[in-house]
């Protein structure tokens, strides 16, 4: 492999494995006694019943991070070889290694989609927005036309200006934009075409993107909000566990 391919593999390897999560976030003892779940009625909300909810969306976190990384691990391994590197070509069909990486590289790119969601349900629950699950939507809840924006204005609007950054892959570093270029490669892969072929024809017209290009935007975009969700990790840890340490030692 040349120096410029180790380079890139090494900056993606990083940016991956700098997100962790840890494994015994809203544990719940009780006499040495592990608390493995409440369920209380429905609209009767007992003692810990918020952190067993925290505790069920994190596990459900580290279960995605995990299958994210297997994908980003499968799609570096088959962008980067001999093979997929030194025969892409943007009209013609690819190889069987370049094939497999955009394989991966779709699954990295919907799994990634879904911990923006996760996010966005971590605030729902936090802030008691009384969103139904099921109609949790990130764009709707970092929306700050909503009124319950205020009650998180600040790390709302950061979350915010980034999904709604421009497009910009000539700055250096991480590129700008990334969330809104993946966004729409998701919609179209969903509603239209795949665009991991060529098209030429009124019905689209476009050519594909290199498989590492896609990675680089897509474990930029997995970092930042893999980031986003860590930091409110902690703040809901902090107050939420020491609410519920209270609870449990009376």
């Amino acid at each position: 492999m040349s120096d410029q391919v180790n380079l890139e593999i090494s900056y993606l390897q990083s940016k991956i494995s700098i997100v962790s999560y840890k494994p015994t976030r809203f544990e719940i003892k009780d006499n040495n006694n592990t608390i493995v779940g409440i369920i209380s009625k429905k609209g009767v909300e007992v003692p810990l019943d918020k952190v067993m909810r925290f505790q069920t969306l994190y596990k459900t976190l580290i279960d995605l991070d995990w299958k994210i990384k297997l994908s980003f691990e499968k799609a570096i391994k088959y962008a980067y070889s001999d093979s997929a590197w030194n025969n892409f070509s943007l009209i013609e069909t690819g190889t069987k290694e370049e094939k497999f990486a955009y394989y991966y590289i779709e699954n990295a790119l919907f799994r990634t989609s879904s911990l923006w969601d996760m996010l966005a349900q971590l605030y729902n629950l936090y802030y008691d927005l009384n969103i139904s699950i099921n109609k949790v939507h990130y764009k709707k809840i970092f929306d700050p036309l909503e009124q319950y924006f205020s009650k998180f204005i600040t790390n709302g609007t950061k979350i915010f200006d980034y999904i709604e950054q421009n497009d910009n892959s000539d700055c250096k570093g991480e590129w700008e934009g990334n969330h809104k270029f993946i966004n729409k490669l998701r919609n179209k892969m969903t509603h239209k075409n795949s665009p991991n072929i060529s098209a030429f024809s009124n019905f689209d017209f476009s050519f594909k993107n290199p498989p590492t290009y896609l990675l680089k935007r897509i474990i930029e975009d997995y970092s930042t909000v893999s980031k986003f969700i860590n930091n409110f990790l902690d703040e809901i840890e902090e107050k939420v566990m020491n609410s519920s340490n209270n609870t449990t030692s009376l």
